[in-house]
């Protein structure tokens, strides 16, 4: 164990404020190629910080105190090894499970790069920032990894060909990072860095396959829009072919711990069909047709007397798709823009289990205990049998905490209250349902 190391682990639980106002003798880098990029006093600082960072969002590296980080920040905008490890299975079905090349162009802190050198048979790392480059370049041999070559240029349309070189990629994979110059949030494609509307045909050109990670905040339907429309343009400009297909072949949407992390947009140059949109979230994943996505209509209930009710997750309410999703398994909303489903006819808790047995990770399943019309009578009721209860508000005229205030209950496990809209045949009104989680 390095000097370094030892002083990392000595001290992280110490804290960086503390750590900085005392005297200590302050480590050198672990590595020769590290000292002519950090100093050692600010290497330790950073790799204390974002250590703390990593200890739940990546465990396989903060479980390797060798690994250095350049700052915290970097650590805050990785992938979690879950959401890597999603990309890296994404691409080996790509490439039809044969190791094939993946340049990362936007390799940041290199642990989508790590992933993909699960099922790659060489990476191509690129980053722009030599720092950066500097640290992934000493940890992932550290990790074990040992096919990854390393790059440090700037992307843009004119650079591709050189960022690539000799290296003939498969798939080449872009994270392009969302924030603007004033460091505020970006969500149009032409406002990351680098813009991938301009990229696209160059990327286009060096592979088949490309792989974009967007922010879960994108809008699915203009993203698809905008990609196939910025090809057809470029197809147009240089051939006058016009029209030849729909290149996005499949958008993910992916989730885990109850947060939408990330849209990830498979691009195929040789495909011309519509695109489907997969929804995965903690170890579930459903697929949809777009034909079923737009052919599908609500369907409601024909009374207000639920015995389960099914809270969707993040990635099926990104996706749009809980329509398709009420039509495939025999499913209702509570109203047409109330985001909780029940079953259409009455049936045991053993069979909506077996129902929902798809679903397994994409929502949570509640039994209701009992439903009321809101009011006064009904705020005042739930305040005296369940006054600790978590509260959820859906398509009614008030917030959750709104609702909290006026049912006057605090936070337990006596019962889950949702106050919802519900539509029938016979009347549209606001309930109370008291449940408990299955």
């Amino acid at each position: 164990m390095c000097g370094f190391e030892r002083f990392i682990l000595e001290n992280e639980e110490v804290g960086t404020s503390r750590l900085l106002l005392s005297r200590v003798d302050w480590p050198s880098p672990p590595d020769d190629s590290l000292i002519s990029f950090f100093e050692g006093k600010e290497l330790a600082v950073n790799t204390i910080e974002a250590r703390l960072k990593l200890r739940n969002k990546v465990p396989e590296w903060y479980s390797i105190p060798s690994l250095v980080y350049p700052s915290a920040l970097c650590a805050e905008q990785c992938s979690s090894s879950v959401t890597a490890g999603y990309k890296a299975s994404l691409s080996g079905r790509i490439l039809e499970g044969v190791p094939g090349r993946i340049a990362d162009l936007t390799g940041g802190l290199g642990v989508d790069s790590w992933a993909f050198s699960s099922v790659a048979s060489e990476v191509l790392y690129n980053e722009r920032d030599p720092r950066l480059v500097a640290a992934v370049k000493y940890n992932l041999p550290e990790l074990g990894v040992s096919n990854v070559r390393f790059s440090n240029q700037i992307v843009t349309h004119d650079s591709v060909g050189a960022v690539l070189g000799s290296f003939n990629p498969d798939i080449i994979f872009l994270d392009p990072a969302r924030r603007s110059s004033e460091g505020n949030k970006v969500f149009l494609l032409e406002d990351c860095s680098p813009d991938v509307l301009s990229l696209l045909p160059s990327l286009l050109a060096h592979s088949r396959h490309v792989l974009l990670k967007l922010s879960p905040m994108a809008d699915i339907s203009m993203v698809v829009e905008r990609i196939d429309r910025a090809y057809e343009k470029h197809l147009e400009s240089v051939s006058g072919s016009g029209w030849n297909g729909n290149w996005v072949r499949e958008i993910h949407v992916v989730a885990c711990g109850g947060e939408c992390k990330e849209l990830l947009v498979w691009i195929d140059r040789d495909w011309k069909g519509d695109y489907s949109v997969i929804c995965r979230e903690d170890g579930g994943a459903l697929a949809f047709e777009l034909e079923e996505i737009r052919s599908s209509k609500p369907s409601l209930p024909e009374s207000a007397n639920f015995k389960f009710v099914f809270e969707p997750g993040k990635s099926l309410l990104k996706a749009g798709v809980l329509n398709a999703l009420c039509e495939r398994s025999g499913l209702v909303k509570l109203a047409r823009f109330t985001q909780l489903l029940s079953f259409r006819d009455f049936i045991s808790r053993d069979e909506a289990l077996e129902r929902l047995g798809a679903l397994a990770g994409m929502g949570k399943l509640f039994e209701v205990e009992e439903v009321m019309k809101m009011g006064k009578a009904a705020f005042k009721d739930v305040r005296k049998r369940f006054p600790r209860s978590e509260v959820s508000a859906r398509n009614i005229p008030m917030s959750s905490d709104e609702l909290r205030s006026r049912l006057g209950v605090k936070s337990g496990d006596d019962a889950h209250v949702f106050g919802v809209k519900v539509e029938t045949p016979f009347e549209s009104a606001n309930f109370l349902l008291v449940c408990h989680r299955i």
